[in-house]
């Protein structure tokens, strides 16, 4: 890797992602409509940063392994800290959370184990993004606490993460398989 990367612009856009969560946490913990339009704001902006900084990466020719690891790496930890924020001061079932990291543990985990074996970065799927979204979702509704769509959008989530997780296995499964006949 070269150093200059963690630089392009796409880079710290996929970074910015984790320094959000800071502010995000200082406004649901205020506890109020104000807080949480804020935090609203600002999860809107960690899913604007997550949309642009693929194009800008293609856009200004500055796509990078280091940018196809920590994009996914800083959804997943956006996702987690968030979700661990609403657990704490909203009503988001902690056995979802539990869900979702063991689905991200384990693609990270075989993402690493596929780097190693054919020194590729698997890219994130379409029903991974799919899915990304739907969490992003999930966390807005419950940050402004409507209850009708957690309903929804939590049994949304808990068929979306299963299929996603069969896709991405597959995608490793065969590229390990490929490995192997090499």
């Amino acid at each position: 890797m070269n150093f200059r990367e963690i630089f392009y612009i796409s880079n710290l856009l996929s970074l910015s992602r984790v320094v959000l969560i800071l502010p995000i946490y200082y406004f649901l913990k205020m506890d109020t409509m104000t807080g949480s339009y804020w935090a609203v704001f600002l999860m809107l902006l960690v899913a604007l940063t997550d949309t642009l900084d693929g194009r800008l990466a293609r856009k200004l020719n500055q796509q990078s392994d280091f940018g196809r690891v920590v994009d996914p790496v800083a959804d997943k930890v956006a996702i987690a800290v968030v979700a661990l924020m609403l657990i704490s001061l909203r009503d988001l079932p902690i056995w979802f959370l539990a869900l979702v990291l063991t689905r991200d543990v384990a693609i990270l985990v075989l993402g690493l184990f596929v780097i190693s074996k054919k020194k590729i970065v698997i890219e994130s799927q379409t029903i991974g993004k799919v899915t990304a979204f739907m969490l992003g979702t999930l966390m807005i509704v419950y940050t402004l606490d409507i209850p009708i769509l957690k309903e929804i959008l939590l049994w949304t989530n808990i068929t979306l993460i299963p299929a996603s997780s069969i896709v991405y296995f597959g995608k490793f499964k065969s590229l390990v398989g490929a490995a192997k006949q090499n």
